[in-house]
Formats: C-alpha cells, sequence, structure tokens
C-alpha cells in the first residue's frame, strides 16, 4: 500500500489548460442545516481538471447564506484557504463575518486538503507540495480551474447577484485567487491576503517552502518552464483597472516582501495595505482584520449596479 501510494504521488498527470472550465458537470447538496440567522449548506461537484487521485477530483464547497438573502439577489464572496493548516479555523473569522455583514459565502477545499486528501493517513494539503516542478504546476492549475467551477456554483445560485462576487484568498489561496482573477473577468473584486506573485521564487526562496524545494532538488529553471502562464505578473495589462486590495505583512519570511511586491506589480491599480508582524504572527490581527475586509468588499460590491 504505501509502495503504491509514493508511485501515486510522483505519476504523471496531463496538463490542464487555463482555460474556463465547462458548464456541464451536476452540484449535488450533501448537507444542510440552520444555524443563527444562516442556513449552511455542503455541496459537491466534480474537479474541473484531473489529478492521479480519485478522492482529489471532487470539489467539497461550504456555502453560507444569510436568512435575509433567501428570494432575493445578494452579493457573494468565494473564499480560497490557507493549504497547509490542518483547519479553516482563520477561514472561519472571515466567513463568519462576511455572512454576518449580509454575503452569501462560499469556502472550498483545495486539491489535497480534507476530503480530498490522497489517503486519509496523509495530512491535509501536504501533497500539494509535490516532488516535481511539473506536478505541482499541475497542482495549481488544479486548484485555479477549481476555482473557476466554484465561481460558476456560487454565481448560479438563486440568492446570488453574478454580477457582485468577489474573491478572497489567504496564503496560496491569495496566490492561487490572484491568479484566477487574471484569467477570469467575471470576479468584481479582488481581496488577498499574505500572498505574491512570481510562484517559482517564492517555493525556492519562502521560508516554508524554501527547504523542501532545496530537498526535492527544485531547480528554478525546471520551475519556471512549469509555471508558463500560471503567474499574475503574465497578466499584467489584463489586470489593469482591476482594483485589488492586497494585505501583506512586513516581516513575512513565507511570502517575502519582494513577491508581494511584485503582486503589486502583477494588479497595477491595485492598493497594498501593510500589516506589522510576520504570515503567522499575523494571526493576532483577526481581532480587527475580518471586519476591516468585509466593509471594503461593502464598498466594492454592494454599490455596484
Amino acid at each position: 500500500m504505501l509502495r503504491a501510494l509514493v508511485w501515486l504521488l510522483a505519476a504523471p498527470v496531463a496538463a490542464a489548460p487555463l482555460e474556463a472550465p465547462k458548464a456541464d458537470f451536476k452540484v449535488e447538496v450533501v448537507e444542510t442545516s440552520a444555524a443563527s440567522g444562516r442556513t449552511d449548506y455542503l455541496l459537491k461537484f466534480p474537479s474541473a481538471a484531473k489529478s492521479p487521485w480519485p478522492a482529489n477530483d471532487t470539489v467539497w464547497a461550504h456555502l453560507s447564506v444569510p436568512n435575509w438573502a433567501k428570494g432575493k439577489r445578494g452579493a457573494a464572496v468565494l473564499v480560497l484557504p490557507v493549504m497547509a493548516a490542518p483547519n479553516v479555523w482563520i477561514e472561519t473569522r472571515f466567513v463568519n463575518r462576511f455572512v454576518q455583514d449580509g454575503f452569501i459565502t462560499m469556502w472550498i477545499e483545495m486539491p489535497t486538503q480534507f476530503h480530498r486528501r490522497p489517503h486519509p493517513s496523509l495530512p491535509s494539503g501536504q501533497v500539494f507540495l509535490a516532488r516535481s516542478p511539473g506536478r505541482l504546476a499541475r497542482n495549481f492549475r488544479q486548484s485555479v480551474a477549481d476555482a473557476r467551477r466554484a465561481l460558476s456554483v456560487l454565481a448560479a445560485r438563486p440568492e446570488v447577484d453574478a454580477r457582485r462576487v468577489a474573491l478572497f484568498g489567504i496564503s496560496l489561496g491569495a496566490i492561487v485567487g490572484a491568479t484566477t482573477w487574471s484569467v477570469d473577468p467575471r470576479p468584481a473584486a479582488g481581496v488577498f491576503l499574505l500572498g505574491g506573485a512570481d510562484f517559482p521564487s517564492i517555493a525556492l526562496n519562502g521560508s516554508l517552502s524554501g527547504p523542501f524545494a532545496k530537498k526535492m532538488g527544485l531547480k528554478a529553471e525546471d520551475l519556471r518552464s512549469a509555471w508558463a502562464g500560471l503567474d499574475p505578473l503574465d497578466y499584467k495589462s489584463a489586470n489593469a483597472g482591476k482594483r485589488a486590495l492586497l494585505i501583506n505583512a512586513r516581516s513575512d519570511t513565507v511570502i517575502p516582501r519582494t513577491n508581494a511586491l511584485l503582486l503589486k506589480e502583477a494588479f497595477p491599480d491595485s492598493r497594498q495595505v501593510w500589516l506589522p508582524l510576520g504570515h503567522y504572527t499575523a494571526i493576532l490581527h483577526l481581532l480587527w482584520l475580518p471586519r476591516w475586509v468585509s466593509r471594503r468588499l461593502q464598498e466594492a460590491l454592494v454599490g455596484r449596479n
């Protein structure tokens, strides 16, 4: 079993282009539950890309609809989470704030996370950092394809005004979100927390991914070749006019300052805010940041026609 699993982790798979995912798929409602002032749904739908692991090829989505939104059409937020965390404690703080402030909100499990782990014994998200540049790029492509398909699912909800859907991502979720908005014109706004651009250099120089990349012998030239067309920097002209909100930490070593500044370069009309502390210690800002981000989304979405 272990030998077979190791083989699967290294198995090649055809790369999917960053094109709009086909719309002919079924969304299954797995569970519905009522909470204070909202209804929560657990949905699942097929991934827009294929991997070597069947469990990874179903996207699990967690949708929260405020009670007021039933029978109406309101603004919505798609949340793309931290990749390697064992839970969604951080994302939940934002989701709850967004729902409380009236947004229909959905977060999705990214490739190799939670229900999508290749094997139950593996920690959530661990397999995403692959052993080869090609496999890593394919995992990222699948993340973007899934985010685009999730946008379709969210926009098709009867409660959602498809003209007023935003992207919100944290850490790797912010990087996926930035690439998603770079190739998909549908989002009306984007907020990217602790993200960056030029992923090959993040993989090599970031304090989280760098030691793994060195151990696996990943080379800069191979990463850049595999990453062609996958970075927001490849779409600067398409991103002109997109007023993204970029929130970065001054002492971040996981997403180095250079890469945070490159994300600002990739979105020429964005606003970049710098917070004290680092990638992990920035958790202290959860005391005020969810409310602040929600207000910025309200400004960007609620008055949009």
